[in-house]
């Protein structure tokens, strides 16, 4: 019996070198046309087709390389078969700093300046203050809420939005879609920290994104299945939008013509924010199996009903 990683190599390759590393014992698979499908008793997978699964008749665990699972979550999956997420202790840290870096960057007009340093111009401009520049951040977990301090610790001010009413200490909190109305009407900087869930797909339309004030800027390190990218794109083009910076898209790896990849206002990167190491994958994996070899529950299974 073995653990087969249905991951692209790139990804794929590093944590099966750690779980040969950690177990030595167990056998290890890195694609699937190598795996014996009667002894895959544990599955990392990032995203799966339908029917992929019922070729592995004693799959215990389905395992996420991730903290979203959304892409796991296919029509035929098993009943009763656990899904675990993997837990990274770092991950809200290093999401919080790819979002500051990213609206420092557009505040402080970091990439005017390069194009200045390239045409050898030596040219100043004024200061926007960041007390000037509004931040809203749509979901209020823990990554949420560590996003928001590390926005409040340099100046920005900061509102929420989250499904149910909660208090923060602040931070104004908004809940229920007129509480959302509210908060885009007064955001320059639009942070999207949301799960994937039937509620939040699509959520951002040019319905919704055209509720932000003229010249806004939008960061997204949720999900892309919860922006429409079209309207994303159009609203860029008409300038209502000033840019985007976008760590997820609905299309990933996106095709070579991939219109949000290639937008010239978009500051692209291929889902680095937060990264967990391949050791701290298999580690969690392993535990997981462990476990349910023995009878126990796995660690860190989520909530089907909730999708997270």
């Amino acid at each position: 019996m073995g653990i087969l990683v249905n991951i692209h190599p790139s990804m794929g390759a590093p944590i099966a070198a750690a779980l040969r590393s950690m177990a030595p014992g167990e056998t290890v698979w890195e694609h699937r046309d190598q795996a014996v499908a009667g002894e895959v008793e544990a599955m990392l997978a990032w995203s799966l087709k339908p029917g992929v699964l019922g070729s592995y008749p004693n799959l215990k665990l389905l395992f996420a390389p991730s903290a979203g699972v959304d892409k796991l979550l296919v029509p035929d999956l098993p009943g009763g078969l656990p899904v675990v997420r993997t837990v990274d202790p770092q991950q809200h840290v290093e999401i919080a700093q790819y979002v500051l870096g990213t609206a420092l960057r557009h505040t402080r007009e970091l990439e005017l300046f390069a194009e200045q340093q390239r045409a050898g111009q030596w040219l100043r401009r004024p200061v926007r203050a960041a007390a000037q520049c509004r931040v809203g951040i749509l979901g209020l977990g823990e990554v949420g809420r560590f996003v928001a301090r590390a926005m409040q610790a340099v100046g920005y001010p900061v509102a929420g939005w989250s499904r149910s009413a909660r208090e923060l200490p602040g931070i104004a909190v908004h809940s229920g879609p007129q509480g959302l109305r509210d908060m885009l009407a007064r955001t320059d900087i639009l942070v999207c920290a949301l799960p994937l869930t039937p509620e939040t797909r699509d959520l951002l339309d040019r319905r919704t994104l055209s509720l932000l004030p003229r010249g806004a800027y939008f960061i997204n390190v949720g999900r892309g299945e919860q922006v429409v990218e079209d309207d994303l794109l159009t609203l860029l083009d008409e300038g209502h939008l000033a840019g985007a910076a976008l760590d997820v898209l609905r299309e990933e790896p996106p095709s070579p013509d991939n219109r949000a990849w290639r937008h010239p206002k978009v500051f692209g990167t291929p889902h680095i924010a937060a990264q967990a190491s391949a050791q701290t994958i298999a580690g969690q994996c392993l535990a997981s199996l462990n476990r349910l070899r023995a009878g126990q529950e796995a660690l860190n299974a989520v909530d089907l009903s909730r999708g997270y």
